[in-house]
């Protein structure tokens, strides 16, 4: 095979070859030559193109990890506090008003600045997440003097400004319609129907979310506001992704469908989360679901693999995130909620410099923790995967020399099956049925909810 990566996956009747961009299928009886063409020095046709599109996979991974950091996105998590009592929460955040720390506006102001600036050197919007440990609208006044900062330093560098607010919709009538007004995209986090919000996602008096969050995309359709539901499966819920899908298309009805395994961490142990063995069962049930949004036309996504973009694990410093915590520090993991956590496991990538007002951005630990994410384990060099997949972040931590094994997890698993569907959906819909037994096309996202 080819140096470059080229991947192959063999099945009855026909022979699928792979690299981000491009598929190709080959009538198995053709396939062994096609594949020793790849190892030769004058390409063409669908062999020219996998070569092609193979290179620019390979520039582009190495690329990505060799960049300098150039945050182009600010996420705040303002504090970690929550009104709910999620049961998997991972953060682990606290009750209204027993926070231990809030996110101060001196850093909040440093950091919109560093990233506004960035932003206005290429020309793109300045991107800014309202998120956090917790629930990040208990706080009006907060809300809104960081929303205030934004827009200032977005006015100061001449750029327009795109704000997100990641939310769990548990809110008065009159908060919902102002943050409506406030943010240009919204997602909000719903389980599915009551029984399981009500297990999952509580309010703190054991009361149910369900009323709360639908009255919540209520208001929001009613001021035109578009919004995404974030869903999370745990192993109590892996068979009802069907009934979870149809519930939020019907109640909810939102853009989009951002459905992801429970993570580990925090209140997440033990039973619940997914055991290796369960990965079959959750594709299964991920795809049956995948085909009750389509009737509503409403995608249903999980960001573990990406197919139509190049991308490695969730850590900010390769995706140009600036993550602000409590305590005004940046950090790489966006599972680390407060300063003395991200201290403790080394992703502290910048705080604001008190003498000069300005954020520094600690530029020795960020690449060494590119350095980290680069290292690869022999089972994901080979893997037709590789250039579209998280790895197993975030339950195993890839910048942790601990964490690096090469032993199948759960989240492997169902990546590689989802993308491996996406594949063979592309070449089975390939006519084979020619003269030369090979057929190819550019491949997209299209075939299935990725």
């Amino acid at each position: 095979m080819s140096a470059c990566p080229i991947f192959r996956l063999d099945t009855l009747g026909r022979s699928l070859f792979y690299t981000p961009g491009y598929v190709v299928a080959v009538n198995s009886a053709r396939a062994n030559t096609f594949a020793a063409t790849l190892n030769s020095n004058v390409l063409n046709g669908h062999a020219a193109k996998l070569r092609q599109s193979a290179r620019q996979a390979q520039t582009a991974w190495e690329e990505l990890l060799s960049r300098p950091f150039y945050p182009l996105c600010l996420t705040l998590y303002l504090n970690n506090e929550c009104n709910l009592a999620c049961g998997y929460c991972y953060s682990e955040a606290t009750h209204p008003g027993r926070s231990a720390g809030r996110l101060d506006a001196a850093s909040v102001h440093a950091a919109a600045r560093l990233v506004a600036r960035n932003c206005a050197e290429i020309n793109r919007p300045l991107t800014a997440v309202f998120h956090g440990g917790g629930e990040p609208t208990l706080h009006k006044r907060q809300v809104q003097l960081f929303l205030d900062i934004i827009d200032q330093a977005a006015a100061d560098y001449g750029v327009q400004s795109f704000k997100y607010l990641a939310t769990n919709g548990v809110m008065s009538e009159k908060k919902a319609t102002w943050i409506a007004s406030q943010f240009d995209l919204i997602g909000l986090s719903c389980d599915g129907p009551a029984d399981i919000q009500q297990i999952n996602r509580p309010l703190r008096n054991g009361r149910k979310s369900t009323p709360f969050i639908e009255r919540t995309a209520g208001i929001f359709h009613k001021a035109n506001k578009p919004f995404r539901v974030r869903v999370t499966i745990t192993p109590d819920s892996i068979y009802r992704q069907a009934e979870i899908a149809g519930y939020v298309c019907r109640q909810l009805k939102p853009m989009e469908i951002d459905v992801e395994p429970v993570y580990l961490g925090g209140r997440s142990a033990g039973t619940k989360v997914f055991a290796v063995e369960q990965a079959g069962l959750f594709v299964e049930a991920f795809l049956e679901a995948c085909q009750v949004a389509r009737q509503y036309e409403i995608p249903w996504r999980t960001s573990g693999s990406r197919p139509a973009e190049i991308h490695g694990p969730y850590c900010n410093v390769s995706r140009n995130v600036l993550n602000l915590i409590p305590g005004g520090v940046a950090t790489a993991c966006f599972k680390t909620v407060d300063a003395p956590q991200a201290y403790k496991h080394g992703v502290v990538i910048g705080k604001m410099n008190h003498a000069t007002g300005a954020f520094d951005i600690d530029n020795d630990r960020v690449k060494t923790l590119l350095q980290r994410l680069n290292q690869e384990s022999p089972r994901c060099q080979s893997c037709f995967n590789r250039f579209h997949c998280v790895r197993n972040c975030p339950d195993r931590c890839p910048i942790d020399d601990s964490e690096v094994g090469d032993d199948v997890t759960f989240r492997c698993q169902v990546q590689k099956l989802l993308v491996e569907k996406l594949l063979w959906e592309s070449a089975v819909a390939l006519d084979i049925n020619n003269p030369n037994g090979i057929a190819g096309k550019e491949l997209t996202q299209e075939g299935i909810c990725l």
